[in-house]
């Protein structure tokens, strides 16, 4: 029989919530991520812990409960042990939706997840090219401020 948690090496330098009483922990983990409900174009965002059945997101807009969503995390070769970094694609569908506290407008969204796959490389090089994009718009944004010192 084949065990669903991570194995112990992978846990390393990972908090978790103690005394969670859930069947998979949760991992205080900040990664990017491409967010969308099916059929609308991907978003970027931030994951605010992760767990084998699920994550919970931070985000500039609402989503429906029992929505369909799909979610694209990208996981670093120090974690997976990779050479490369490891693109996944997971379904799932909203359990929460809450306007985060003093959080300017952000919701966090609670996810379960339903399915998920491996990108082939591919279909990780669209999501990079992507990433490239936001990275280069982003820049031009910061360097297109006029400069503080007058010059």
């Amino acid at each position: 029989m084949q065990s669903n948690s991570l194995p112990d090496g992978l846990t390393l330098g990972l908090s978790f919530y103690p005394g969670e009483r859930r069947k998979n922990p949760r991992f205080d983990m900040h990664f990017p991520v491409f967010l969308r409900k099916l059929g609308d174009p991907w978003t970027v965002s931030e994951t605010s812990d992760v767990s084998a059945a699920g994550a919970f997101f931070v985000t500039n807009r609402p989503i429906l409960l029992n929505a369909p969503i799909e979610y694209v995390l990208t996981f670093p070769p120090d974690l997976t042990k990779a050479p490369q970094p490891l693109r996944v694609r997971f379904f799932g569908m909203v359990l929460r939706c809450e306007r985060v506290p003093d959080g300017n407008g952000v919701f966090g969204i609670a996810v379960r997840n339903t399915a998920h796959r491996y990108l082939t490389s591919d279909e990780a090089a669209n999501f990079d090219s992507m990433e490239q994009q936001l990275s280069l718009s982003a820049n031009s944004t910061v360097t297109s401020q006029p400069s503080k010192t007058g010059a």
